[in-house]
């Protein structure tokens, strides 16, 4: 049996995705979460296989949460799952060792196809994410200046709660950190991003689905 790991902030996409995968015989959904933090704490609990991970999610966003995953649970394989073919998604999922990317306007057995690809050693990219892939291959300098892939992971966590409205010292104390130190990365953010306010750092995660409006 494959133990699987739901996570997704939409009840109703957990619901079908835990339906669909247990219509396989070999398939074993073992938990469901709805965040990052969430995905942490049922991993050292159930110890999945694979985890489907959304990248759009409160709290913590799945390339954060892939990005921890890697670090203290090499193992498991992981399949990000997304509405969002942009290129610095696709960048960032790759850099930080994703298995799968999958996006959510394909086909439901897709997932079904990437879990069996991954489980065997393999990965699996939906078709236009495996073109965008190529493209970028053959155009390596077309989006390479793309500001998003040079946030450090600690930089795109401070993004994603500044954008759901966390203060500074809200952040900090969200991340176990001091004011001082999420002050200077929302510095070393405009730096990167090339704004000037906060409301901007807002405007730049919603226009990359960073956060839902």
């Amino acid at each position: 049996m494959t133990s699987i790991l739901v996570a997704d902030d939409h009840g109703i996409v957990r619901e079908g995705l835990r339906r669909l995968l247990e219509a396989e015989s070999d398939f074993f959904v073992c938990g469901e979460a709805l965040d990052g933090r969430e995905v942490l704490e049922q991993v050292e609990k159930h110890e999945p296989d694979v985890v489907i991970l959304d990248i759009t999610m409160p709290r913590l966003g799945g390339l954060e949460t892939l990005e921890r995953l890697r670090t203290k649970h090499a193992g498991v394989k992981v399949i990000l799952l997304s509405v969002h073919g942009d290129p610095p998604f696709i960048q960032s999922a790759i850099s930080l060792g994703a298995d799968g990317y999958v996006l959510k306007n394909g086909k439901a057995g897709e997932v079904v196809s990437a879990i069996r690809a991954v489980t065997r050693g393999g990965s699996y990219f939906s078709p236009a994410v495996a073109r965008e892939i190529v493209e970028q291959l053959r155009q390596p300098k077309a989006s390479a200046d793309e500001p998003f892939t040079l946030l450090s992971g600690r930089e795109r966590e401070v993004l994603h709660l500044i954008a759901e409205g966390l203060s500074a010292k809200e952040v900090a104390s969200d991340l176990n950190i001091s004011t001082k130190t999420v002050e200077a990365h929302r510095t070393s953010l405009m730096r990167k991003l090339g704004v000037r306010k906060a409301t901007e750092l807002v405007r730049y995660a919603l226009r990359h689905g960073l956060i839902e409006p």
